[in-house]
């Protein structure tokens, strides 16, 4: 495959949003783990046509845990065994969990995934195409979709995967809804 050759303007331009995710990551509070916030219920929008709409497809009817960072974010790779670890947890629940790296290069990705026993699917977003359609301003952001792939959640910054107030929020929105039953006649 050919790829576009870009000006100079846009190179910069590049480099620039790569040092500024760079920068708000080392300045991100790490020490203090980030909160799943509540966010209005509503579907992605542009991502069609990316890998993560491909991704998604066959994981119809199940809840999705999206986390965007970086093999050079400290935050976000303290946070990626936990990430595999709450998959592995949730599995029950049918949770899937995506990842999205961000301004990376791929061999010293790879090299991070091969050295951490990290086997969580990942989306190259060298570009940051897909982080700037979804907002993405800060690593690592997680968002948390339900089973109609519908954002409920999201946070910015690293999350404490093991907490038990994390897990109570989760599976307010990862457990199926209770059926509800008519009083008979």
């Amino acid at each position: 495959m050919r790829r576009a050759v870009l000006s100079p303007a846009r190179r910069l331009a590049g480099r620039v949003c790569r040092m500024l995710l760079l920068l708000a990551c080392a300045l991100s509070p790490a020490a203090a783990a980030a909160e799943l916030r509540d966010v209005s219920a509503r579907r992605l929008s542009g991502t069609a046509g990316t890998p993560l709409d491909s991704l998604l497809a066959p994981l119809a009817g199940r809840p999705v845990i999206i986390n965007f960072w970086a093999s050079w974010c400290e935050p976000c790779r303290d946070e990626m065994p936990a990430l595999q670890q709450l998959g592995t947890r949730w599995r029950e629940q049918r949770l899937a969990v995506l990842t999205v790296a961000v301004a990376d290069q791929r061999a010293r990705l790879d090299s991070f995934l091969t050295a951490h026993a990290i086997e969580l699917p990942v989306i190259d977003d060298r570009e940051q195409q897909l982080s700037r359609a979804l907002g993405v301003r800060l690593l690592p952001t997680t968002l948390v979709l339900d089973r109609h792939h519908r954002t409920r959640l999201r946070a910015e910054g690293a999350i404490d995967w093991h907490s038990a107030t994390v897990s109570k929020r989760l599976r307010a929105v990862l457990e199926p809804p209770a059926r509800l039953e008519w009083p008979a006649r």
